[in-house]
């Protein structure tokens, strides 16, 4: 596919993104969802939260940063050792997170991921 070939479609996606905005709305292709596994993947896919897992227990949640950095982000989901987030995953495989995730370093975005959807601080 040529670059003049993708541009309809690369108009009809940014306005669906640009509608879903002003609606509200997040798109459904842009939420993230969960994917269990036994240990963190060398490449993360986009709108992916990792959530890893030992003899089915839970420990970790690993993403790509969505800022932009490109940094993979960690968050310990084991309640004795702190910092912890909390991961509530939803019947339609939507990850959320709380407390809110901040990259002090790097790119320094600040969020949370809220029924798989990023919202800014």
């Amino acid at each position: 596919m040529t670059r003049l070939s993708a541009l309809p479609q690369t108009i009809a996606r940014l306005w669906a993104s640009l509608w879903a905005w002003i609606c509200g709305r997040p798109i459904e292709d842009e939420l993230f969802r969960v994917t269990r596994i036994d240990d963190e993947p060398e490449h993360l896919a986009p709108r992916t939260l990792y959530v890893i897992e030992d003899a089915g227990q839970i420990w970790a949640a690993v993403m790509s940063c969505p800022g932009g950095c490109g940094q993979v982000l960690h968050m310990n989901l084991i309640h004795d050792t702190k910092p912890v987030w909390e991961l509530t995953e939803h019947p339609d495989g939507i990850a959320s997170l709380a407390p809110s995730v901040w990259r002090k370093e790097a790119c320094g975005c600040h969020f949370w991921l809220r029924r798989g959807r990023i919202d800014w601080v």
